[in-house]
C-alpha cells in the first residue's frame, strides 16, 4: 500500500473524529420485487427495469437478487431485434422499482457496503491456523481467503457481479459445471510455493488451473483491508452517536429551532459521506489490478465449467482471451457493473495496429493457439501483445456490434471446430461473411470506435 493511501485514510479520521452513520435499511426481499422482463431469442430472460426504450435500442438495468447474496445491477443495452417479447411493469410497480434501485444505488459507498454486509461467510482454518480464513459459497465459485474480512466481502461482491455479467452475455450451456475454487492469498511466498508445485511458467500473480478447476490470486492487501475495516467501524460508531444525538434533540426542539440545532449533525454526516467516498476511490485505485486479474481468470473458469467445457468443444483460445480482456476492465459505478465501454489503452493500441496495418489478420488469428498467448520469453512480447490486442478488438466487435456472443451461431462454431472443420470455413459460417469482407468492416469499426463503446461516423 502506498504512503498516499495511508495518508488519505488518516486525514479522513482526523476530519471526522468525534462524529458519524449506520447502514441504511436493507432492501426488501426478492419475493416482493416486481420487474420488467425481456425474453431474448437465445432463451435468456432478463429481469430488471427498462430505463429507456427507442426503436433501435432498450437501455436496461438487469437486477439479480438472491437471499444471502449481494444484489447485482448491470447496466446494459439490448436491440429490439434480439427480443421475442417484453413484459412491462404497471406504472405503479415501475415507480416502486425505480425508488428501490435508487435507494440501493445512491451515489455513496453505502450501496456496496450493504451488499457486503448481507453476505454469509463461513469461518475456516487456513493452513495450520484454525479460524484464520473465511469462505463464501456461490453457485459458480467458492471464495476462500485469509485476507481481512473487508477485502473478502468486497471480493465476493465483485465476483458475484462479474459472474452475473458473464451470464448476461454468455448464458450457461453446460448443466454439469461445478463451482470454481477461488483462493485469494495475501502472502506472496505462499503463492510462489503453489506455482512451484504446479511447475508452470506463470508470469502474473493470478492463474486458472483447469485440471483442478481452481483460481489462485495473490495480492498484498492485508494492510489495506485492516485500515478500511478500522475506518468503517469508527464511522459506524460515530454515525450511531449522531443518530442518538439527533433523536434526543428532536425531543427538546421543534420547527426552525430543531433545524438549527440539527444543522451541525447534518454537516458532520456530509463530511463522513465525503470521507467514505474518498476511501472508496482510494481503495478502487489500489485494488484495480487485483479485481482485473480476478475478473480475467474467472471468465476462463466460467467458460470452461459452464459454457464450453473441453469435453464438449472449447471456445477458441483467441476468442476466450479476447473476451476475458473485455470483462477484466468492467467498471463498478454507484453499485452498477458496466460492461461495454472500450478500454482506452487497448483501443489506442488497436487503432494504431490498424493504422499501421500490423493488426493480426483474422485468418491468422483464428488459427492461433496457446503459443501466441503465453509469454514464455521476452522476445515473444511484441507478438503476444499484437495477438492480445487484436483478440480484444475482434471480441469487442463480435460482442457489441455483431451481437454474436451467446448465440446459436457461436455454439455451432465451437462444435464445428471440435468436429474438425477448418477454422476459416467455421468462422465464415459463424459470422455469415467471407473473411475478407468482415475484416474490412472490422478495420473501419475499430477506426470509428469510441471509448464509451459508441461508433463515430468519420466523414470522408
Amino acid at each position: 500500500m502506498t504512503d498516499r493511501y495511508r495518508h488519505g485514510v488518516y486525514v479522513c479520521l482526523i476530519v471526522l473524529i468525534g462524529s458519524c452513520a449506520v447502514a441504511a435499511d436493507l432492501p426488501a426481499s426478492s419475493s416482493d420485487w416486481k420487474f420488467d422482463q425481456i425474453h431474448l431469442k437465445n432463451g435468456a430472460v432478463l429481469k430488471g427495469m427498462i430505463v429507456e426504450e427507442t426503436q433501435s435500442l432498450i437501455r436496461f438495468h438487469n437486477v439479480r437478487r438472491r437471499p444471502g447474496r449481494p444484489t447485482v445491477v448491470i447496466a446494459t443495452t439490448i436491440r429490439p431485434t434480439e427480443c421475442t417479447r417484453v413484459e412491462r411493469l404497471s406504472d405503479l410497480d415501475r415507480k416502486t422499482l425505480q425508488q428501490r434501485i435508487l435507494d440501493l444505488e445512491k451515489n455513496t459507498p453505502q450501496a456496496e457496503r450493504e451488499r457486503m454486509e448481507s453476505l454469509t461467510l463461513e469461518v475456516i482454518a487456513w493452513g495450520e491456523i484454525p479460524d484464520a480464513g473465511r469462505r463464501y459459497t456461490s453457485d459458480h465459485f467458492i471464495l476462500t481467503s485469509n485476507a481481512p474480512e473487508e477485502i473478502i466481502r468486497r471480493a465476493a461482491v465483485r465476483l458475484e457481479q462479474i459472474y452475473a455479467a458473464y451470464i448476461r452475455y454468455l448464458p450457461p450451456r453446460h448443466a454439469g459445471g461445478k463451482p470454481t475454487s477461488v483462493q485469494l492469498i495475501i502472502d506472496m511466498k505462499e503463492y510462489e510455493r503453489i506455482v512451484g508445485e504446479l511447475k508452470q511458467p506463470f508470469v502474473n500473480p493470478a492463474f486458472f488451473d483447469p485440471s483442478t478447476n481452481r483460481i489462485v490470486c495473490a495480492s498484498d492487501v492485508r494492510r489495506l483491508g485492516l485500515e478500511l475495516s478500522q475506518v468503517r467501524l469508527k464511522h459506524s460508531a460515530l454515525r450511531k452517536e449522531l443518530d442518538k444525538q439527533a433523536s434526543e434533540l428532536s425531543k427538546l426542539y421543534t420547527g426552525k429551532e430543531l433545524k438549527r440545532v440539527l444543522e451541525p449533525i447534518e454537516q458532520t454526516r456530509i463530511r463522513i459521506a465525503n470521507a467514505d467516498r474518498l476511501n472508496e476511490a482510494l481503495f478502487d485505485k489500489e485494488t484495480r489490478q487485483l479485481f482485473a486479474m480476478l475478473y480475467h481468470e474467472a471468465f476462463h473458469a466460467y467458460v470452461d465449467g459452464f459454457v464450453h467445457p473441453k469435453s464438449a468443444g472449447e471456445l477458441p483460445r483467441w476468442l476466450n482471451e479476447g473476451l476475458a480482456q473485455i470483462f477484466e476492465t468492467a467498471l463498478v459505478e454507484a453499485g452498477e457493473l458496466r460492461v461495454g465501454h472500450a478500454d482506452s489503452a487497448r483501443l489506442t493500441q488497436a487503432k494504431d495496429l490498424v493504422r499501421k496495418n500490423t493488426v493480426v489478420s483474422i485468418a491468422e488469428l483464428i488459427r492461433s493457439g496457446s503459443k501466441q498467448f503465453v509469454l514464455a520469453h521476452l522476445a515473444d512480447r511484441a507478438s503476444a501483445d499484437a495477438h492480445y490486442v487484436s483478440s480484444w478488438a475482434w471480441a469487442f466487435y463480435l460482442t457489441f456490434e455483431k451481437r454474436l456472443l451467446g448465440s446459436e451461431s457461436l455454439d455451432r462454431y465451437v462444435s464445428q471446430l471440435k468436429n474438425g472443420r477448418s477454422e476459416a470455413e467455421a468462422f465464415e459460417e459463424f459470422v455469415g461473411q467471407k473473411l475478407t469482407v468482415i475484416e474490412e468492416e472490422f478495420r473501419k469499426y475499430v477506426q470509428q470506435l469510441q471509448p464509451d463503446g459508441t461508433v463515430a461516423v468519420i466523414k470522408p
